[in-house]
């Protein structure tokens, strides 16, 4: 009766400020809803919470720092989470965390009802700790993944038997996936050799996939015993301090080949057997033993100037041609060839003709030198045979010397100034000779005349001095 007496005493309830405070009664049955606050250590055989459950949880107990009514001392709370529902849905347990202004930070520790399953977001092992699993003869392993029946095992981590003690770490029913953390981290693997006896390695990063080999040595092939180095060469590590990797890729429809730098020392070689067969250079330069064909023509969407070579219309083609959008257009070509570093011979095609021997041509056809050939053959727009017209005004040889005596050379025909300059038109020079030729057959023609009808007047002359 005394300890009952002192326990209401304690939990009197008095009046302060206008607030009543209840009582706490000793009593096996839930009392109805009343608060308490004590300075000291509450005990009790058995301490119950009623506050129930619902989606976004329900708080049963608060742990704060300091005063309970400032919620910013509020640090963490223990709560259930979740509607109940069939097969032991809902009621899952939930260590909530608060940040320093009572400000909900998240979820510490959650266990769900039905699965008994606990859920961390990291979980730090202390030195000398460890997990062990139960073993048996047959399978010694540590650490074993079991469904909720507790009999069917799902895979394990540790060693196959207990005369195997290799470390194993098995998936009884599907793959295993080994997950660096996120922006970095690496899957390394030290033994003398890694073995995939029944199916394939699959790396699927979403955005970036790598697959490095260390640098062990360079050589080209030998079949017989066998180069230093892998047959496929990826090295991972510079020659020196201006040198990147030596990588193959993919980018958007394409696979690369790439080297360290754009250089003619770096590139990449291509076998018969044992003898190089050709060779690209880190410049795009090429070279390669054997003949070449072309059955096709440009279609790519290349830019820039470039010599083309391919097929067009049945006709094996050569061409200069820039395809910079907006600004395409042919180029010159050269071809140039000889046998000492001083006399070579070009050959240059521009929109103003062909040049040989010299890169400025002024014509359709330029050449800078001699021309050999057994037949030239020009074809010509009108002759001079207008000459032999009867309304042709033939010049006098008077007018004719005055001309020469005055120009230095022939009506019509260029000056050797003009010729230097200009050069003279074959087909136009031999019509204007023609011309000048028929005028002196006209004239000839005149002389003769004149010197026939001399000669009969001279015999008339001679019979009258011979018959007065």
């Amino acid at each position: 009766m005394k300890r009952t007496l002192s326990l209401l005493l304690l939990l009197t309830a008095i009046v302060s400020g206008g607030k009543a405070q209840t009582y706490i009664n000793n009593q096996t049955t839930l009392q109805p809803s009343s608060n308490f606050y004590i300075s000291g250590t509450a005990q009790s055989n058995t301490l119950k919470t009623t506050a129930g459950t619902s989606a976004t949880g329900m708080s049963h107990f608060h742990m704060f720092t300091g005063d309970g009514n400032t919620p910013a001392n509020l640090r963490w709370t223990q709560a259930f989470i979740g509607l109940e529902g069939a097969s032991n849905a809902g009621a899952d347990f939930r260590i909530f965390r608060y940040s320093n202004t009572g400000a909900f930070l998240g979820t510490g520790l959650a266990i769900e009802r039905a699965t008994g399953n606990v859920i961390v977001n990291n979980l730090t092992a202390a030195n000398a700790s460890k997990i062990q699993g139960t073993g048996t003869a047959a399978n010694q392993s540590y650490l074993q993944f079991m469904q909720s029946d507790n009999i069917t095992r799902d895979g394990y981590v540790g060693m196959g038997s207990g005369a195997n003690k290799d470390i194993y770490l098995v998936s009884d029913n599907g793959n295993i996936n080994l997950n660096p953390k996120t922006g970095g981290g690496a899957f390394q693997v030290a033994s003398a050799q890694v073995q995939n006896t029944t199916g394939t390695f699959l790396m699927s990063n979403a955005t970036s996939n790598n697959i490095s080999f260390n640098a062990v040595g360079l050589a080209g092939p030998s079949f017989t015993t066998r180069s230093i180095g892998s047959k496929v060469i990826l090295w991972n590590a510079p020659l020196n301090a201006t040198t990147s990797g030596w990588d193959v890729g993919m980018e958007t429809n394409h696979m690369w080949f790439g080297i360290a730098s754009a250089s003619n020392a770096q590139g990449f070689k291509f076998y018969g057997g044992t003898t190089q067969i050709g060779r690209i250079d880190g410049m795009g330069a090429t070279d390669w033993e054997g003949q070449g064909r072309f059955k096709g023509w440009y279609t790519a969407n290349g830019t820039g100037p470039a010599a083309e070579i391919g097929i067009s219309a049945g006709r094996a083609a050569f061409i200069g041609f820039d395809r910079t959008p907006g600004a395409t257009k042919y180029l010159p070509v050269l071809l140039s060839g000889g046998t000492t570093a001083t006399n070579q011979k070009t050959l240059i095609i521009t929109d103003a003709g062909v040049g040989i021997g010299t890169l400025t041509p002024q014509s359709e056809l330029s050449v800078k030198g001699t021309i050999t050939a057994q037949r030239v053959k020009v074809t010509q727009t009108g002759w001079a045979d207008y000459v032999f017209h009867k309304n042709y005004q033939l010049p006098s040889l008077a007018e004719v010397e005055a001309y020469v005596r005055s120009n230095q050379h022939l009506e019509g025909i260029p000056s050797a100034a003009e010729v230097e300059k200009e050069g003279i038109d074959v087909g136009e020079m031999n019509k204007k000779l023609l011309a000048k030729v028929e005028e002196l057959t006209l004239y000839l023609i005149e002389q003769n005349k004149k010197i026939t009808a001399l000669e009969e007047w001279k015999k008339q002359q001679e019979k009258l001095s011979i018959h007065p």
